[in-house]
């Protein structure tokens, strides 16, 4: 059994087979999904999906790419959202100074709002980060403290940046680049990874596998990264699966 901690299956992407996807996915041995929204109305699409499949849970917030549209009306939609049963994570939110499609500053205060959210709720953060984990963690301890509820998702650094995060209570998500054929550096951090910290992720439609890059990707192709994940940690992936959905049921609260 897996769980894909982070997918967004109310994509567009999926309009034409969602369910044929999810069947696939479940068959694949992907058991509980947490599908993410990235700004209020793809929120509200992710909520609607989840409220309609039991093994789905949907996350609310708005993407770094999208910080520059958010208005009030946003912040106060997302946070009757969040009261929601079957919503269990803020996310996903963050910094990408990598493609800079909002200016950094709004970023960084949009960031704030969810940081406020989080210290009302306690519900989990799902934090974006993409050439911004310096600024991250300074944003993180500045507001949040020396410890934090919360998920690096799609981590893409190395194993000493991990550390810090793990340092203020962080999980961390690994998905499909992993199995890149360049990332070196990325399963060095992987197999640094505490197996209690550990949780795997695809966030699809992005970020297929090695064997499926160039395809849209899908939940059940997490198979591909864990079949990896287990040898690097040098155990089965029946463990591996175990483990890493302890890991999602316990910073979920499922």
């Amino acid at each position: 059994m897996f769980v894909d901690t982070h997918v967004h299956l109310h994509f567009p992407d999926y309009n034409g087979d969602r369910q044929e996807v999810i069947r696939r996915s479940r068959d694949a041995g992907v058991k509980l999904f947490i599908n993410v929204g990235t700004d209020l109305k793809s929120s509200e699409e992710s909520l609607k999906l989840a409220e309609e499949n039991e093994d789905i849970y949907a996350t609310v917030g708005i993407h770094p790419h999208d910080a520059k549209d958010a208005k009030e009306e946003d912040f106060r939609g997302l946070a009757e959202l969040l009261e929601k049963r079957k919503v269990v994570a803020i996310g996903e939110v963050g910094l990408d100074f990598f493609r800079n499609l909002s200016p950094p500053e709004i970023q960084k205060k949009v960031l704030s709002r969810f940081f406020d959210f989080y210290k009302k709720t306690k519900k989990t953060l799902i934090l974006h980060i993409r050439d911004a984990y310096k600024e991250m963690k300074e944003q993180v301890k500045s507001e949040l403290g020396q410890s934090a509820k919360g998920i690096l998702h799609c981590f893409s650094s190395d194993k000493e940046t991990m550390k810090e995060f793990l340092d203020l209570g962080f999980h961390i998500s690994f998905a499909g680049p992993l199995t890149y054929k360049k990332n070196d550096t990325l399963r060095e951090a992987f197999q640094a990874c505490p197996l209690d910290r550990l949780l795997l992720e695809t966030d699809a439609p992005f970020l297929p596998p090695q064997s499926m890059r160039g395809k849209r990707n899908e939940s059940g192709f997490l198979i591909e990264t864990a079949q990896l994940g287990a040898q690097l940690k040098k155990i089965s992936l029946e463990k591996l699966g175990e483990m890493t959905t302890e890991n999602a049921k316990r910073i979920f609260s499922l």
